[in-house]
Order: structure tokens, then C-alpha cells, then sequence
């Protein structure tokens, strides 16, 4: 009798939980919030994605109109000889950018680079001035650096200035796209004397010879000027950079003729120094 309840009473148990589990192709069945709580995800804090800019970081880019650059020969065939085009001229090298907007601080990347900006127009510029001493200088040690791809330009400021709109594409903090409209520096402002700048600035070029160093023409005043720290009242501006971070202080000269061989001469060592730090 005692054998038969007892068979009876397992035989209830195994009924109850069999009839428990899920069928075959049935989800199991969820538990109730009652039942059962999940535990909460911690919340992961918002990253601060805002980046603080290093104090002697180059602000940006510098586009100017490319007058004189000597550094890239015209095409050659296979025996050396130069390649002319259909007007009989030579074929320049792609890498030429003369008479065309360019940024040399883009090409150079973080290559060590003595940017000069130049208020004197180009006639007066020659040989014998703190100018023309330093571009000459500055040709002459490229090439004794050309392994760390020193190199520089001379960008006049004579255009006008002026802005223009365009349109610019940003994203969203949930990567979607937009349109905005900002403001912006012209490249190459509609100033009347721009041609007889030019020329004058080509006619310095010839006359120093230096072929390793790019000569441009820009606005007297501009966004980029101001971020470089280029000031309204100083002749000449130049700033020493290597790998994107400012070397010094700029070196500014109220009047073209402070620029002294002493000037010269500390100009080219700390780019030299900043150069040879670096190995």
C-alpha cells in the first residue's frame, strides 16, 4: 500500500514538470517583472570629445597665389632631353603649381618650414635687403637639409582683401550630414594691381635666384593671416615651424630694414636647431 502512494506521488511530481517545460518550437515562457528583474546596464558616461590646441600649434592652412617656384624641372623624355608641349614651350611638372592657388604648408606636412610674409612690394626687394638676404640664405641651406625636407616660401601682401560665402559640408553628433553657409578669406581678391604685383614679385624671384624657395601673393589682410599672427603694422613676419608646433616666438620687424643680417642669421640657426633636435 505504503509502495503504491509513494509510486503514485512521483508519478505527480514528474506530471507537474513535465507539463512545465515548453513544448517542442515553443519559446520558453518569459519571466514577469515580478518573477524575475534584470539587473540595469551601467550607463556609460558621454566622452568629452573636445580637443584643446597646443598654444604654439600652426593655426592652419596659408593658400596664396603661387608666383615664382623653381624647385620642380620640366618633364624630360627618356634620354634627358625636355619634353615641349604643342606652343613649342616646355611641359612643366605636375608639381608645379605656378599661377594657381596653392597651400605650401599643406604640401610640406609636418616638414620643418620658414614661412616669411612680406609686406614690401616685390620692386623693392633685392639682393642687398634683410629680405632677399634671408631668402638667399634660406636656398642655400634647403639643400643641405633636403633628407628632412626643410623648406619655406615668401608670401607678399598686397591684394585687397576680402570675404566670400561658401558652402561647407559637417556632420551632425549622430554622423548625419548638413549644408552651412560660412565666410571665408578670397583666395585671390579682384584687385586691379593684382598683375603689376605679380610682376614684381616674378622680377625679385629672377633677380635673387633662388630656385628652393617658393614666392606667392596674398591679401594685405585676411582670417589666416590673423591666425598666424602676422600684425597690420609689421613689414616682415617669420615664423619658424617643425612638425606643426611653432618654434619660438614669430620673429616680427616693424620695418623691413630691421631685418638685419644678426636677424638673418638667428632665423636659419633656429631652424637649423629645431632640426637637430629631433634625431
Amino acid at each position: 500500500m505504503r509502495t503504491r502512494s509513494f509510486l503514485a506521488a512521483a508519478g505527480l511530481l514528474a506530471l507537474a514538470w513535465l507539463s512545465a517545460q515548453p513544448l517542442e518550437g515553443q519559446e520558453p515562457k518569459e519571466p514577469t517583472k515580478d518573477e524575475k528583474k534584470a539587473p540595469e546596464e551601467p550607463k556609460t558616461p558621454a566622452l568629452d570629445l573636445k580637443l584643446e590646441v597646443p598654444p604654439d600649434a600652426i593655426p592652419g592652412t596659408f593658400r596664396m597665389f603661387l608666383v615664382k617656384d623653381g624647385r620642380f624641372e620640366p618633364l624630360k623624355d627618356v634620354d634627358g632631353k625636355l619634353l615641349k608641349g604643342p606652343t613649342g614651350k616646355d611641359i612643366p611638372s605636375p608639381k608645379n603649381r605656378e599661377g594657381k592657388i596653392h597651400c605650401l604648408v599643406c604640401e610640406n606636412g609636418l616638414a620643418p618650414m620658414v614661412a616669411v610674409f612680406v609686406r614690401t612690394p616685390g620692386d623693392k626687394v633685392g639682393p642687398d635687403t634683410g629680405v632677399g638676404k634671408l631668402a638667399k640664405n634660406l636656398n642655400a641651406l634647403v639643400p643641405k637639409y633636403r633628407a628632412d625636407k626643410l623648406s619655406g616660401f615668401v608670401a607678399f601682401l598686397q591684394t585687397q582683401p576680402g570675404t566670400k560665402v561658401v558652402t561647407v559640408k559637417n556632420k551632425r553628433a549622430d554622423g548625419s550630414e548638413f549644408e552651412e553657409k560660412v565666410e571665408a578669406d578670397m583666395e585671390y581678391p579682384d584687385d586691379e594691381g593684382r598683375d603689376k604685383f605679380a610682376t614684381d614679385i616674378l622680377g625679385a624671384a629672377d633677380g635673387l635666384n633662388v630656385p628652393n624657395v617658393p614666392f606667392g601673393l596674398a591679401a594685405q589682410k585676411s582670417k589666416a593671416l590673423s591666425a598666424w599672427g602676422v600684425g597690420d603694422n609689421d613689414e616682415v613676419t617669420v615664423v619658424v615651424y617643425y612638425r606643426m608646433r611653432r618654434v619660438g616666438q614669430p620673429f616680427t620687424f616693424a620695418k623691413a630694414e630691421d631685418l638685419t643680417d644678426e636677424k638673418v642669421n638667428e632665423i636659419l640657426k633656429t631652424a637649423e636647431r629645431a632640426i637637430l633636435q629631433q634625431k
